[in-house]
């Protein structure tokens, strides 16, 4: 029995982050979360299929960051160091630890060729 007018949420961005972030947990059920707050499933569903597709890093207006760690691959040794200072055109590379598995790309990126490595990697570990 509905004794109300039933208004449409506005949700703030924050608010959705929290939620998002809260169903991603290992071991959650995302309709005991939905139900939680007042969603339907559907809802947050929706809300973490447009965080995965967001493109650019921002999600909800909000930078979305990943660990990162920086090697220092330089040699120590003098003829190695001699051999090191002189100029190569070598594209930068990349690697992307998920659980077990690492990625590495080096020159030109087909960033969406790369994302569906990186799911099927993700969903494999």
């Amino acid at each position: 029995m509905i004794t109300g007018v039933e208004r449409r949420r506005d949700w703030s961005d924050e608010q959705k982050l929290s939620i998002i972030a809260e169903s991603c947990q290992d071991g959650v059920v995302i309709s005991d979360v939905a139900r939680r707050h007042g969603l339907r499933p559907q809802q947050l569903f929706n809300w973490r299929n447009e965080f995965r597709k967001r493109k650019t890093g921002l999600v909800f207006g909000t930078p979305a960051f990943a660990p990162v760690m920086i090697a220092d691959d330089r040699p120590t040794a003098p003829a190695e160091a001699a051999k090191a200072a002189a100029p190569v055109a070598e594209a930068p590379l990349i690697e992307i630890v998920l659980g077990g598995a690492t990625v590495r790309t080096r020159g030109a990126i087909d960033t969406k060729a790369l994302a569906a490595v990186l799911r099927a990697v993700k969903a494999a570990t």
